[in-house]
């Protein structure tokens, strides 16, 4: 066995144990190699003891031996605290899977720690791809490259910010952990919910970062936050004591109801700033509403934020009557889809789809005052939509760009079809290529199986197995979901083009979406 051959380096000289301090230390050569060969040793047991742990779970050894579970096994009879019992848990069940790591362990190219890092996110296929990636680099880099990806993603793939978490350990005294449960309580019942750790860890923040005393309409912001948004991608970041932190869209639009703009940092010179709410607004609204947030069942006076409830980028004023006053919290709330707001100052309309029924849910109108910008916007009633500001816009089917190589099919809306930018990607080829595609369901729908003619205006267009499109088609659909996205049209097209020249023949929309989106630079922290 595996501990016998350790014993006998031990023994033999080739794995010095420790000694006492001495009057002439050993050299330190020595040193070096029997520690390295300690770290080889305890990267092949780790890799052994993930086998043996797999097998001790198929065999379900803690029956006989009266306890309760694996992890009980674990801690009761290996001595390993809960959080390492789970960790070494769920390695092992995710090495059996996974013969790359497994081999990479066994044969010291990984330490453990490692591996438990690339096990919350590589997968059969890309296994190979991430033990390449983290070659080289340590613990802190691996977790770094891993924390802004979920399972199946690949190392290059853009990062999701809402895949990362931080986790923060205090040690407090009784009486300071006793007024902290006394001040979540006291949130919780301003609330009327419970909080999350997040909710409640932001709400303390909030309170302490104001200058001004609770419910004062100073009409000024009370502390600022300094948002770097990609005019590109739209994707944000939020400085944080010297550090770049990746925000979610969610949290971007919620920044945007109300800020100061700066312009852009990429040139020579600073640009003239502004302000989105005038003060005189922000005060009378602060005024008009209490000093409270608007929600229904919350009345909270802390974290307050102005919000636009017909947004800005469907041609919403700062008008007072279309601005409300929402705690932090409830407004995130909103930007990521949980609460639908509507109506005016006056008559607000606020649904949490969550409590309603299920008839409602389902009846639930989504318009231009209630849908959140994060992401795609997707009607309810699968109808695709039309802008209202601007010329008329054209409506075509589009698809979602996700972590996964799946599409899925969904509504969009893309501005008119730039010629220049697009070569020839114009708007008689989109509505030849819907045809095509409304005769295809109505031969189906009749039982034919002969195809049906094509028409004379017809840009070539064509639905196959493959859902492959011909290039005109592939832009002005790629156009819409990168413009869905909040990219800049002729951002877009420049990327779109790029992707395509630098592709093979035959690329789909999925992937040409998604290495368009894979040409938009991350700024340096």
């Amino acid at each position: 066995m595996l501990c016998e051959g350790v014993e006998n380096a031990v023994e033999s000289g080739s794995a010095p144990t420790w000694t006492p301090p001495r009057e002439t230390p050993i050299d330190w050569r020595t040193v070096d190699r029997a520690l390295r060969a300690i770290r080889r040793s305890r990267a092949a047991l780790d890799a052994e003891e993930m086998h043996w742990l797999r097998e001790a779970e198929a065999l379900q050894i803690w029956r006989p031996l009266g306890m309760v579970s694996a992890l009980d096994y674990l801690e009761r009879a290996l001595d390993y605290a809960p959080r390492t019992a789970q960790d070494r848990l769920r390695v092992a069940r995710a090495l059996g899977a996974l013969p790359g790591l497994s081999a990479a362990l066994a044969g010291d190219e990984l330490a453990i720690s490692a591996v438990r890092e690339l096990t919350r996110v590589a997968t059969p296929a890309t296994e190979a791809a991430w033990i390449t990636a983290a070659a080289g680099k340590n613990l802190r880099q691996i977790e770094e490259l891993v924390a802004d990806h979920r399972p199946g993603d690949r190392p290059d793939d853009p990062p999701d910010p809402t895949a990362r978490t931080h986790v923060v350990r205090f040690e407090l005294a009784a009486e300071t952990f006793a007024l902290l449960r006394q001040a979540r309580m006291v949130l919780h019942d301003e609330r009327g919910t419970n909080l999350s750790d997040d909710a409640f860890v932001g709400a303390l923040c909030s309170t302490l970062l104001d200058g001004a005393s609770v419910a004062e309409a100073t009409g000024r912001a009370k502390y600022q936050i300094a948002v770097t948004v990609c005019q590109r991608c739209r994707r944000g970041w939020q400085e944080g004591a010297g550090a770049q932190v990746a925000i979610e869209p969610a949290a971007v639009d919620r920044a945007m109801c109300d800020a100061q703009h700066i312009g852009s940092i990429d040139g020579s010179a600073p640009e003239r700033a502004y302000q989105d709410i005038p003060p005189s607004v922000a005060r009378f609204v602060w005024r008009r509403d209490g000093g409270r947030c608007r929600a229904p069942g919350c009345r909270s006076s802390r974290g307050l934020e102005l919000h636009h409830l017909v947004h800005r980028a469907d041609g919403g004023s700062h008008d007072a009557s279309n601005l409300a006053l929402l705690c932090s919290a409830c407004h995130l709330a909103h930007h990521r889809g949980v609460l639908t707001i509507s109506g005016t100052a006056d008559h607000l309309e606020v649904r949490r789809p969550r409590q309603a029924s299920a008839a409602d849910i389902a009846e639930l109108p989504i318009d231009a005052g209630s849908r959140a910008h994060v992401g795609v916007r997707v009607p309810v009633d699968g109808a695709t939509s039309i802008a209202e500001t601007g010329d008329q816009d054209t409506e075509v089917p589009a698809f979602a760009a996700h972590q996964s190589t799946e599409a899925v099919p969904i509504s969009s809306r893309v501005a008119p079809v730039d010629e220049e930018a697009d070569r020839g990607a114009t708007i008689s080829a989109a509505e030849a290529g819907a045809r095509s595609t409304a005769e295809a369901s109505a031969a189906v729908a009749q039982g034919s199986t002969e195809p049906r003619p094509r028409s004379n205006t017809s840009s070539g267009a064509h639905v196959g197995a493959a859902s492959r499109l011909d290039t005109a088609i592939l832009r002005t659909q790629a156009k819409a979901a990168l413009t869905g996205l909040g990219w800049k049209p002729a951002i877009a097209c420049s990327a779109i083009a790029a992707a395509l020249a630098a592709a093979a023949d035959g690329m789909t929309l999925e992937q040409l979406i998604f290495e368009s989106l894979r040409r938009c630079p991350v700024p340096k922290a």
